[in-house]
C-alpha cells in the first residue's frame, strides 16, 4: 500500500517510511516551490521523528529552501507558525493518532491543505527524482510556543468559574503546553500522562478508540473533576469525558458547540460535518437555524470545505473541531472554548449531555483492506435498493436507517458505520447492506456485539 494517502503521507517506520524517503520528499517539495521559499518544519514526539526530520530538512536545503525548524511541536502550533511566518509551505513530521510504529508527513502549501492531486504530484516527483539543484538553502531555529499560546489566549474568553479538569496528553505533543495554558486561564489541572514519550507507553495516541480512555475516566471520578480531556499524539484532535467518566461521542461534542455558538450567530450560518455523523448533527443544525453541509471524512477535505463555504465551524466524529476564526482545527483552542462554555453552566456536563438527542449509531467498525481490495466494487454491484451516495465511499439510506463503508485515508482499512431508528434495527441494516459478503457481515456483527459488551 502506498505511503501517499489522499490527505498526507503515512507508513510504518522503517519498512515503509525511512530516512531516504524523507530526504526525497524534502527535495521534491522544495523543488515544487519557488526558489528560496520559506518552508516551516515541525515534528511530533515519535522515536523515529528526529531521524526523519533531519533527512527531510537535508532534502529541503539541497533544493534551496529556507527552512524554519520549530523542533517538537503540536500540529496546531505548526499551522499557526506557517501562517505567522508567511511560509510558502510547511511539513510536519507526524503520524498523528496512528500507533507508535507509524510516522509520516502532514504537508501544507501556504495555509491551504493538500488536495489528492497535490499529494499525487508530489509522489510522482519523488519517483522521477527530478529535483532543483542549487547552492543550498538556509536553516533557522525558532521557538513560537509563547506566541502560539498568546494567540489562542487572545481568542478565548475567561472562565466564569473555576473547573477541575483532568488533562490526558497521552505522552504526546501537548504534554507541557496544554497544562500550562489551561492553568494560566484559571482552571485547576489534574495532569495525566503529561510527559513526552514517543513510545506512548500508557495509551494509544488515538483517544477516540474505545478503551483508550479508561484511566482518564477513572481519574475524573476519583478526583471529582468537572470533566476530562484527551488529546491525540500530535494535538489536533480532542475527546471529552464528562464528570461521571463517560466518554462523549464525537456527535455529542459537536452538539455542545452548536448549542453554545450557533444561537449567537445570524440565521443561515453553515456547519460542515463529516459524512459518517449521525443524523442528529444535521438535524440539530437545522433546529438552531443553521445550514448543515456534509463532507467526506479527512482533515484536508473538511478544512477546504470550511474555507470554501466560510462556515463558522466544522466537526469530525474523530475529535477534529475546525473554527472560522482560526481557518483550521486546533485541539487546544477547542478545549478552551468548551471549558469556557461549560464554566457558564450550573449543571454538570453529565446532565447537559442527557438533554441531547440520542442516536442509535454504531462506532466506527474497521476491517482490513488486505485481500479485499475489490470489496467496494463487489458491494456496489449487489445494491439494488435505497438511496445511494458516493460522496465518501458508499452510503445507502433506507426508511429505517443507513449504512456506509469507506476506505480509511490513514490506515489500510475499511471503515463501516450503521444508524437505525432503534438499535434493534442495526443487525437488519448490516444484513441488508452486506448480504452479498457473508464473511464481512459476520465480522462486522461480531465487532458490533463486542462494542456493546
Amino acid at each position: 500500500m502506498s505511503i501517499f494517502k489522499d490527505c498526507d503521507i503515512r507508513g510504518i517506520f522503517p519498512g515503509e517510511i525511512n530516512e531516504e524517503k524523507a530526504y526525497l520528499i524534502g527535495r521534491a517539495f522544495a523543488s515544487s516551490l519557488p526558489l528560496a521559499s520559506t518552508v516551516v518544519v515541525g515534528g511530533d514526539v515519535r522515536e523515529s521523528t528526529p531521524l526523519l526530520r533531519e533527512a527531510l530538512i537535508k532534502g529541503l536545503l539541497e533544493s534551496e529552501a529556507k527552512v524554519v525548524d520549530l523542533g517538537i511541536v503540536p500540529t496546531p502550533l505548526f499551522y499557526f507558525a506557517v501562517d505567522k511566518l508567511k511560509g510558502e509551505g510547511g511539513i510536519m513530521v507526524t503520524a498523528s493518532h496512528n500507533p507508535p510504529e507509524y510516522n509520516g508527513f502532514k504537508i501544507t502549501w501556504g495555509n491551504l491543505p493538500p488536495t489528492p492531486q497535490d499529494i499525487s504530484n508530489l509522489a510522482k516527483k519523488v519517483e522521477e527524482k527530478k529535483f532543483r539543484a542549487g547552492q543550498g538553502g538556509s536553516r533557522f531555529f525558532q521557538n513560537l510556543d509563547k506566541e502560539y499560546l498568546d494567540f489562542i489566549s487572545s481568542l478565548t474568553p475567561p472562565p466564569s468559574r473555576s473547573l477541575r479538569v483532568a488533562v490526558d496528553c497521552g505522552s504526546g505533543c501537548y504534554s507541557d503546553l496544554a497544562p500550562l495554558f489551561l492553568r494560566n486561564l484559571g482552571y485547576e489541572v489534574i495532569p495525566l500522562f503529561c510527559k513526552k514519550d514517543g513510545a506512548f507507553p500508557y495509551r494509544s495516541p488515538n483517544p477516540s478508540q474505545k478503551g483508550n480512555l479508561k484511566v482518564l475516566s477513572q481519574k475524573v471520578r476519583e478526583e471529582k473533576a468537572n470533566l476530562g480531556i484527551a488529546f491525540d499524539g500530535d494535538g489536533d484532535r480532542v475527546v471529552f469525558v464528562d464528570d461521571e467518566g463517560k466518554v462523549l461521542a464525537g456527535e455529542e461534542g459537536m452538539i455542545f458547540f452548536l448549542r453554545n455558538l450557533l444561537p449567537c450567530l445570524s440565521p443561515g450560518e453553515k456547519f460542515i460535518y463529516d459524512f459518517k455523523c449521525s443524523q442528529i448533527v444535521p438535524q440539530e443544525v437545522k433546529r438552531l437555524g443553521g445550514i448543515p453541509i456534509p463532507e467526506r471524512s479527512g482533515h484536508a477535505y473538511i478544512k477546504n470545505r470550511l474555507l470554501q463555504e466560510n462556515a463558522f465551524m466544522a466537526g469530525e466524529i474523530s475529535g477534529h473541531y475546525f473554527f472560522r476564526e482560526l481557518k483550521r482545527d486546533d485541539g487546544l483552542y477547542a478545549t478552551a472554548l468548551f471549558l469556557h462554555h461549560l464554566s457558564q453552566k450550573s449543571a454538570p456536563l453529565s446532565q447537559i449531555i442527557k438533554t441531547f438527542p440520542q442516536p442509535h449509531v454504531t462506532p466506527d467498525i474497521r476491517i482490513t483492506t488486505r485481500g479485499r481490495e475489490n470489496l467496494l466494487s463487489i458491494l456496489e454491484r449487489s445494491l439494488s435498493e435505497g438511496r445511494i451516495s458516493r460522496l465518501d465511499g458508499i452510503k445507502v439510506e433506507w426508511e429505517e436507517g443507513w449504512a456506509m463503508i469507506r476506505k480509511s485515508v490513514t490506515e489500510p482499512a475499511y471503515t463501516l458505520r450503521f444508524e437505525g431508528k432503534t438499535y434493534q434495527d442495526i443487525p437488519r441494516l448490516v444484513h441488508r447492506f452486506l448480504q452479498s459478503l457473508p464473511e464481512v457481515e459476520k465480522e462486522v456483527l461480531y465487532q458490533i456485539d463486542q462494542e456493546r459488551n
